[in-house]
């Protein structure tokens, strides 16, 4: 079957979709944008915490970090010179350099490392840079996983959250339910692709799919879903068969990728 049948759906948050939507769209591909997250940046009123006490910040995500640099900007705080900024993934990254924080001063999982907090520790250990922490600030949401923490606890590193926005899942509007309906109906027609980059991102969609009535044995047959880490899958799974009782998820087809778009473009254009 042709790949440019095929149909790409995308459930970042709103604003997270565009580029990604942009290569498959110039691929030939349909894409379809059903954000499964809402981000909303919380108000903040405090004095920044003090940055220099700090041996390293670490920001879970592009969003955590343009919500803290804005908040910088707002208080007329500096980031200070030679200050490291951890991070997972890529684009995270990414987000950081263009705010100003030199890529030199930027630690991030080494190449063949998983693109996770696992994997950033693993670097960190390597580096040498693990045992010389004494304090870590974390630019996070108000819920998330707190394995990183966890880790940094249990050597004695002193831990800061620092939450400024909230994640929330999003339901599917009516229009939404009947555009997903339809896609299912019409998968004999092409192949089908669903893109989950998040645990509660995976948590949402299998929500609204049961909210929505699914079959889970057509969904099953009907899709390929495309994850960015190996946690996802467990989640991916055990959601669907707490939501669908009765339903085989070892059905499920599941796809890995990096968190990359380029990743992601690969992972969907390579399993046609």
């Amino acid at each position: 079957m042709s790949l440019s049948q095929a149909t790409v759906v995308l459930t970042r948050p709103e604003g997270k979709n565009e580029s990604l939507q942009r290569q498959f769209e110039d691929a030939g591909l349909a894409v379809v944008v059903v954000p499964a997250l809402t981000l909303r940046r919380k108000p903040f009123s405090e004095p920044v915490p003090s940055l220099a006490a700090y041996d390293l910040i670490f920001f879970v995500s592009g969003y955590a970090a343009d919500c803290f640099f804005d908040l910088l900007d707002e208080q007329n705080v500096r980031w200070p010179a030679q200050l490291q900024a951890g991070c997972v993934g890529p684009g995270t990254a990414k987000t950081l350099q263009a705010r100003g924080v030199p890529e030199r001063d930027i630690l991030s999982p080494a190449a063949g490392q998983p693109r996770d907090a696992g994997g950033l520790v693993a670097t960190l250990k390597d580096k040498g840079v693990f045992a010389s922490l004494q304090s870590v600030l974390i630019v996070c949401g108000t819920t998330g996983s707190g394995w990183f923490a966890e880790q940094l606890q249990a050597a004695s590193v002193a831990v800061t959250r620092l939450p400024l926005y909230t994640r929330q899942a999003r339901p599917w509007s009516e229009q939404e339910q009947r555009q997903m309906a339809f896609l299912l109906r019409e998968a004999g027609a092409g192949p089908l692709y669903v893109v989950l980059t998040s645990p509660q991102g995976v948590q949402s969609f299998v929500r609204n799919a049961a909210d929505a009535g699914w079959c889970p044995a057509q969904a099953a047959r009907a899709i390929t879903f495309v994850i960015t880490h190996p946690g996802q899958q467990e989640r991916l799974i055990e959601g669907w068969q707490h939501t669908f009782s009765g339903c085989d998820p070892a059905a499920l087809r599941i796809v890995q990728a990096s968190p990359e778009d380029a990743a992601i473009f690969q992972a969907v254009t390579k399993s046609d």
